[in-house]
Formats: structure tokens, sequence, C-alpha cells
């Protein structure tokens, strides 16, 4: 008996609607979210097979998939995928959107994708390109690397964060110390109190009664207070207060409302913070962006590039005064 010859595999068009295509973009990306990582190769091109549908249907297709990818750490891969998008009229927009949700994760992203959106925002540009690249230039490195990029298309950068107020009115050590014999000696406020104890500091030791006062303004809530009193207690009762000065400021340097006042702390203490260089450096090397809370997401990616800016201050001073003390990196 004749055996039959194994049926035929006929590869059928892909019938399916618009509508059905998004959905399946949909499923897709929900199945690359648990997929074995061999798996991924496959599943990257079927979602490009449906990027142009989903462009048309999903508003946030972009952000979606974007969200998939950074649960799954695939930040080259991202970067990869936002160029093949935007090369493509069809799907320009939805890289556009993927690429900025990028930059609202990644510490790198705006400086890896702005050159990509300024290549292909074009004369007639889209709002998904311009939001793109008002996002990619909240960052401060990417404005550094390619601010000529953004002139050259006339493109005006997000515009930055005002800094915080600081006092500016100067005391010396008579009229400094008129100021606190007025207040209570249980202070856990006081509005430039850098400069009122920097003026008594600068003069000679402090009374019993003013030490009381620094002493609750530095150890008694966190806060920006305890974050810009710290060094002048450290100048005031020396080197043993440091461990427990560092013990108090390290927790919060990460914190999105405080943490800027602690990294000030840290810089105005200069070589005598070098243990806490270590917590500083690995604010500075995180990949992905600080959690924050704010109304928007480019406002919570301001929030971490300003943490990142007092990170790199803070750093930049502790070593340069360390280096002029001679005294080795940890």
């Amino acid at each position: 008996m004749r055996e039959r010859p194994p049926p035929r595999t006929v590869k059928r068009p892909d019938r399916a609607g618009p509508a059905d295509r998004a959905a399946r973009f949909l499923a897709c990306l929900e199945t690359l979210r648990t997929a074995p990582a061999p798996c991924r190769p496959e599943l990257d091109a079927a979602l490009f097979q449906d990027a142009g549908e989903a462009a048309r249907h999903l508003a946030d297709a972009g952000e979606r998939w974007e969200r998939v990818l950074s649960e799954l750490g695939r930040e080259q891969d991202t970067y990869g995928i936002v160029g093949r998008l935007l090369a493509d009229p069809a799907t320009r927009d939805l890289g556009a959107g993927l690429g900025r949700a990028a930059c609202q994760t990644w510490r790198a992203a705006a400086v890896e994708l702005l050159p990509l959106f300024v290549r292909y925002r074009g004369r007639d540009t889209s709002r998904a390109m311009d939001e793109a690249l008002t996002t990619a230039s909240v960052s401060d490195l990417a404005v550094s690397a390619h601010g000529d990029l953004l002139a050259r298309i006339g493109f005006t950068p997000a515009p930055r964060p005002r800094g915080r107020g600081r006092g500016t009115t100067v005391y010396d050590a008579a009229s400094a110390a008129e100021l606190l014999a007025a207040k209570a000696m249980g202070l856990s406020r006081l509005r430039g109190a850098p400069q009122i104890f920097g003026a008594l500091l600068d003069a000679g030791p402090l009374t019993f009664r003013q030490a009381a006062q620094l002493y609750g303004l530095t150890f008694e809530r966190p806060g920006h207070t305890q974050g810009v009193c710290a060094p002048l207690w450290l100048r005031h009762a020396g080197p043993p207060a440091l461990p427990r000065l560092l013990g108090l400021m390290t927790p919060y340097l990460d914190d999105y409302a405080i943490g800027e006042f602690y990294l000030e702390g840290l810089a105005g203490m200069g070589g005598q913070a070098l243990p806490a260089l270590p917590a500083v450096t690995a604010m500075i090397e995180r990949r992905t962006r600080i959690p924050t809370l704010a109304s928007t997401r480019d406002g919570e990616m301001m929030l971490d590039e300003t943490l990142l800016k007092a990170a790199l201050n803070a750093r930049s001073a502790i070593l340069a005064d360390s280096a002029a003390a001679g005294h080795p990196r940890p």
C-alpha cells in the first residue's frame, strides 16, 4: 500500500481587518511580557507587522510597547525599535510615543534618541514628534550633547524648573547673635540658617544657647533644614559627629522632595563627606530614573534631573576638596 504524501502547508494571506490587527498587537504585547527570551525576536517581528494598524487605532500604542520593554529591562533594544519605527512614516508617531516614554524611563534615552527625533521630524512635524523632542530636551545631558541639532531646526528646549529660593541676607556675628537671642531655644525651622550660623562660626565658637538652637535645627526632623544645617553642626562639633550626620543624610538622598538639600549639605561638607561618596555615586549611575510624584511624566523627569544635577555637584565638591586635602578615595 502506497503511503500518502504529507499534506502541503499552504501559507494563507493575512485576512485580519484593521481592528483585528490592533487587537492582535495588544495580545502580542501581553505575550511578550512573560515570554522566554528566545521567543522575543519572533514576537518583536509580529509587533512590527501590526504596528501600522496599532498606530491608527491606539493612541498610546508606543507608550504601551515601551512599558513592556522597560519591565523586561530591554533598554538597548528599545533604541533600535524606536529607530526602526521612526524610519517608516506609517509608524513614525508610534515611534515618537515609544521614544518619548523611553526618555521618561531611562536616563540615557534622551541622549540616544534626540538625534533620531531631529532627523525624522521633517518640515510637516506632528504633535507626537514635537512632544518627543520636548521631553528629550528636559535632559541636561541631551541638550549639552545635541544642543547644536536643536538650534539647527530652531527648536527651543523645555524650560528649566526655577531654582528654589535661597536666603540672600548677609549677616555678621553681631546681627546673627541678636537675631538668635530673640528666638526660642527649641528651634525647628529658621530661614537663612546657613548664613546666620555661618557668620557665628566664622567669628568663633557658638554659645551654649546657640549650639542648642543649631542642634534642634539639625536633629529635630528630616527635611530642608536638616540638610542645610548638617554641615554647620559638623563645623561646630567636629569629625566625631560625622558618622551620625551621614547616617541621617544618606537615606534621603534620592527623596524627590528633600534629597536636593541633603546633597547640597554633602557638597558643603566637602572632603569630610567622602564616606558618603558610594551612595552619591550610586544615584548618579542609575540607569532608570528615580521614582517621583508629579502631575506629569515630564514633571517627574524634571525632578529626577534636579536630583541628578545635585548629586553631580555633590560628587564634584567632595572629590575636589578631598583631593586638595590629600585624602584617598574610598
